[in-house]
C-alpha cells in the first residue's frame, strides 16, 4: 500500500497537521519542520492524493509552463530547474508550445485555466498582443521569462544581456574586428531587444563601424539563422564576426556556413548566445555568451511559489547574470575570398 499522511508525520516527527500545511505551502511553518517533511516523503516516495486536494482546496498543484519552441534546449533545462523547486512542493508540470503563435498561445492560455492551473511561467510570443495583459491575470500567479509585458503586474526572470555583450565584443575588437555583425531574434520579446540595445549601444562605444544592415532580426529558428548569415555574407563587404542571438540562431548560421565552405575562425570568427550541445560539441568549439539555465528556472519557480503564498506582495523582477566564454571560434580578422564571392 502507498505511504499514508500518517507515516509522513511519524517519520518526520511532527503533527499530521504540519505535513499537512506544508503540502499546502502554509506560510507558518519553520523551515526545519518542513526539511523534515520533505525528506520524509522523499524517502517513502509520498504522493498527495492530487485529485482529492484539488476537489478540497479549489486548486491542482499544477502549473503550466509555456514556451514558443519545445525544441529549444534551453526550455528543457529551465524547466528541470523549475522541477527541482516544484516537484517537493507537490505540483507537476504542464508544458505547452505556442510555436511563436499569439493565437495558439491564448488558446493554449486558456486550456491551462480550464485544467485549473495554479501558476503559469512563460516565454510570451509576443508582448504587444492585444489583451495578453488581462489574461495573465487570470491566473493566481505568473512569472514572465525573459519579458515584458505593458500592463501586466507578473513577476518576471531576465537575463543581464548586455553583461555578456558586452565582454563578446570587447573581446571581438580586442582581436582586431571592427564590421561584426548580430543576428537577433523578435523586436516584440525584451530578450531579442535587449541583446540588439546591448549590441548597438557597446559597439558604438568601442569604435565598430555602425552600419545598419549589420544587425538582422526575426523569429528566433534555424531559417532565419541560415537565411540571415547568407545575407550578411553577400555584403560588398561582409563582416569579419557575427554573433548569433540564441541556440536556434546558431544551428542556421552554422548550417549557412557549411553551405558556403566558410571555416571557423579562418574564415569567419563567430559568437553563440547560450550554451548547448552545439556549441560545445562544434568543431571548434563555439566562444559564448552564456547564463545558467537552470538557475533560471529555479529562480521562476521560486518566484511563483512566493506569488502563490501571496498574491498582493510586490511585483518582483529578477536578473540574472550573462558572462563571456572563449573557447575556439574567435580569431583575427579575416576577410576570404570565398566571403566576398558568396
Amino acid at each position: 500500500m502507498p505511504p499514508t499522511i500518517k507515516e509522513v508525520a511519524e517519520r518526520a516527527r511532527v503533527s499530521v497537521s504540519t505535513v499537512s500545511r506544508v503540502l499546502n505551502d502554509y506560510p507558518h511553518v519553520s523551515e526545519e519542520a518542513r526539511e523534515r517533511v520533505l525528506e520524509a516523503m522523499a524517502e517513502l516516495e509520498y504522493r498527495p492524493d492530487v485529485a482529492a486536494r484539488s476537489m478540497r482546496t479549489g486548486t491542482s498543484r499544477a502549473v503550466g509552463f509555456v514556451v514558443s519552441d519545445i525544441s529549444n534546449p534551453l526550455f528543457s533545462v529551465i524547466a528541470k530547474g523549475a522541477d527541482v523547486v516544484l516537484h517537493p512542493r507537490g505540483y507537476s508540470f504542464v508544458l505547452a508550445t505556442s510555436r511563436n503563435d499569439p493565437e495558439r498561445e491564448a488558446e493554449l492560455f486558456s486550456a491551462l485555466r480550464q485544467r485549473r492551473v495554479d501558476g503559469l511561467i512563460v516565454a510570451v510570443a509576443d508582448e504587444r498582443a492585444p489583451s495578453l495583459a488581462e489574461r495573465l491575470a487570470t491566473f493566481q500567479g505568473c512569472v514572465l521569462f525573459d519579458r515584458e509585458v505593458p500592463g501586466s503586474s507578473a513577476d518576471a526572470v531576465c537575463s543581464d544581456h548586455a553583461a555578456g555583450m558586452a565582454q563578446a565584443l570587447a573581446h571581438l575588437a580586442g582581436l582586431g574586428h571592427r564590421r561584426v555583425a548580430l543576428i537577433a531574434g523578435s523586436q516584440v520579446q525584451l530578450g531579442s531587444r535587449a541583446r540588439v540595445a546591448a549590441f548597438r549601444k557597446h559597439a558604438a562605444r568601442l569604435g565598430l563601424e555602425r552600419d545598419r544592415r549589420l544587425v538582422r532580426t526575426g523569429e528566433l529558428s534555424r531559417e532565419t539563422g541560415y537565411l540571415a548569415a547568407r545575407e550578411l555574407l553577400s555584403l560588398d563587404a561582409p563582416p569579419t564576426a557575427l554573433v548569433a542571438g540564441n541556440n536556434q540562431l546558431t544551428v542556421g548560421v552554422v548550417s549557412a556556413l557549411h553551405d558556403l565552405g566558410l571555416r571557423v575562425p579562418d574564415d569567419l570568427s563567430l559568437v553563440a548566445c547560450d550554451d548547448v550541445d552545439l556549441t560545445r560539441l562544434h568543431d571548434p568549439p563555439i566562444d559564448v555568451i552564456d547564463r545558467d539555465p537552470l538557475e533560471l528556472g529555479r529562480l521562476a519557480a521560486e518566484l511563483l511559489l512566493e506569488r502563490l503564498a501571496d498574491r498582493d506582495a510586490p511585483v518582483r523582477r529578477v536578473t540574472a547574470p550573462t558572462t563571456f566564454v572563449r573557447r575556439a571560434s574567435t580569431g583575427v580578422p579575416a576577410l576570404a575570398e570565398e566571403v566576398r564571392s558568396a
